[in-house]
C-alpha cells in the first residue's frame, strides 16, 4: 500500500504543489506528504522493527513545531519501533503570531484613552478572544483533515492505534476526541496537556476524564504552568468518574533531560503494550 497521488490534476505546472526537501537529513523513504487545502505537509513514517507487529503510533508534536521537532517527540518517533510499533509523525498546527505592541514615537507622550482592565495577578491578554476562537477552529480543522488521511498510510501497519501528543496539541486533540470529531484511538498518551485560553484549559480535565479509551497522562515538572495547574484536577476527576484504565505518571526529571525521554518512552511502551493486549 502506498500513499495516493497528492499532486493536483496535470493542468499547468503552477497548479502542482511544490514540496521542498526540508528533511534532507532523513532517509527519503521516511518522508511522506499529505495535502491539506492544496498545501503539502510532511508525514514522517518509520516501520516497526523486529518480530513484534503491534500496530502504529500516531505522533503529534507541540504546536508551532514540525513533524520532527527536536526533543522528546522526535526521540519517541525514532525509538519506539523496536517495541513493535510503526510511527507516523504529523506536522502540528501553527499558533497565532505574537501580537506587535510597538508604539509609534510620536504617540509615546500621548495620554491613554483608557486604563488597563487586566487584574494585576493575571497575565495580559495576548490575543483577542474572537481571534483566539477563530484560530482554534482553524487548528481543529487542520488536525481533522490531517487525521483523516492517515488511513491510507496506516493500512501498511495493521493492529492497534496509539495516539501520542503533547502540550497545546494535546489540549486540541482532547477537545476533538470529546466532540467525536476524530476517531478514538485504542490508546491515548498525553504529555503536559494544556491550552493558553484559561476557559479551555480548565475544561481539559473534565473532557479527558469522560473519554473512554485507556489514557496515560504524563506530567513533567517543567511542563507549562497551565498544564501543571490542572494536573491534580485531571487525576481526581478521572478517578471520581471511573475513567477506565486512566493512569497519571509524574516524571522526576525535566524534559530538557534526555534521561526523562527514556523514562517517558519506557512508560509509553509499557502502557501501550498492556492496553493493546500484547502482555
Amino acid at each position: 500500500m502506498t500513499l495516493p497521488c497528492l499532486s493536483a490534476e496535470p493542468n499547468t505546472p503552477a497548479e502542482t504543489p511544490v514540496v521542498k526537501p526540508t528533511k534532507s537529513y532523513l532517509p527519503a523513504k521516511e518522508v511522506k506528504h499529505i495535502t491539506i487545502d492544496d498545501k503539502p505537509y510532511e508525514l514522517l513514517v518509520r516501520p516497526w522493527e523486529g518480530k513484534k507487529k503491534l500496530g502504529a503510533t500516531i505522533i503529534l508534536p507541540a504546536t508551532n513545531g514540525t513533524a520532527d521537532s527536536p526533543g522528546l517527540m522526535a526521540f519517541v518517533r525514532r525509538n519506539i519501533n523496536p517495541a513493535g510499533w510503526a510511527s507516523l509523525s504529523l506536522t502540528p498546527p501553527k499558533e497565532l503570531p505574537a501580537p506587535n505592541f510597538a508604539t509609534a514615537a510620536e504617540e509615546v507622550t500621548t495620554a491613554g484613552a483608557a486604563q488597563l482592565n487586566t487584574p494585576s495577578n493575571k497575565p495580559s491578554q495576548k490575543i483577542k478572544p474572537e481571534d483566539s476562537n477563530k484560530h482554534l477552529q482553524e487548528q481543529e480543522d487542520f488536525l481533522i483533515k490531517s487525521m483523516s488521511q492517515l488511513d491510507n498510510v496506516g493500512t501498511d501497519y495493521p493492529g492497534k492505534r496509539v495516539l501520542i501528543t503533547a502540550d497545546q496539541s494535546a489540549g486540541i486533540l482532547i477537545s476533538l476526541l470529546s466532540q467525536k470529531k476524530i476517531a478514538d484511538p485504542d490508546v491515548l498518551i498525553v504529555i503536559n496537556p494544556y491550552s493558553e485560553d484559561e476557559t479551555h484549559n480548565q475544561a481539559i480535565a473534565e473532557k479527558l476524564a469522560k473519554l473512554t479509551m485507556p489514557i496515560l497522562d504524563i506530567q513533567s515538572p517543567d511542563g507549562h504552568p497551565a498544564s501543571l495547574e490542572t494536573a491534580e484536577q485531571r487525576k481526581i476527576l478521572a478517578v471520581s468518574l471511573g475513567t477506565p484504565n486512566y493512569r497519571q505518571t509524574t516524571l522526576a526529571l525535566n524534559l530538557d533531560n534526555e534521561s526523562a525521554w527514556q523514562n517517558c518512552l519506557n512508560a509509553i511502551k509499557g502502557f501501550a503494550a498492556r492496553m493493546s493486549g500484547a502482555y
